[in-house]
């Protein structure tokens, strides 16, 4: 693996480590600390395991709100099926991601590496960076009125070619190590 911390700030108050095959999220939940926020979104070739372990955390799966405890055990989320999250405020929250197939894990690392790196963070990304980093994240945004093949096709045409022509580039092509 490439010199990558295994400890990423995500924003005030907000970490996530990366651990073989999955995902761990630390929400400190201090009055002053932000909330973690997850638009909604779907994965066409990955399914996600959410699992708290400490405290609590929304997860909307398919329209459906549910406030998940460690006691729920893990949530599965399926491919295709629209999903967000949200920490609630000043509640500590741990939880875990991660991807099934577990071969999709390093291109999700990937993902979150290059979204938490991009300059003045998610509010102040271009489009078509934001597109580029969610084309190669399997990763796509819903509309207002959802529609699956337009939400694809605009990721798709926007970060998987406008991005490229134009000379945008991955902060993080590859999480092996550079010789």
């Amino acid at each position: 693996m490439a010199d990558l911390s295994e400890t990423v700030n995500v924003s005030d108050g907000i970490t996530m480590t990366f651990e073989h095959q999955l995902r761990r999220i630390r929400i400190r939940g201090d009055a002053d600390d932000e909330i973690l926020n997850v638009p909604t979104h779907w994965h066409e070739r990955h399914a996600e395991i959410i699992t708290v372990i400490e405290g609590k955390l929304k997860v909307t799966l398919g329209g459906k709100v549910k406030i998940c405890t460690p006691e729920d055990g893990g949530s599965f989320i399926p491919r295709g099926i629209p999903h967000a999250l949200e920490s609630l405020k000043g509640v500590p929250c741990v939880f875990t991601e991660e991807t099934k197939p577990e071969e999709f894990s390093d291109t999700k690392e990937l993902f979150f590496r290059n979204t938490f790196a991009l300059p003045g963070g998610l509010a102040k990304a271009r489009t078509l960076t934001l597109a580029q980093v969610f084309y190669h994240g399997d990763t796509y945004i819903v509309l207002p009125i959802h529609v699956a093949w337009l939400e694809k096709a605009l990721v798709t045409i926007l970060g998987g070619y406008v991005a490229h022509w134009l000379g945008y580039r991955l902060i993080h092509e590859s999480l092996k190590k550079e010789l």
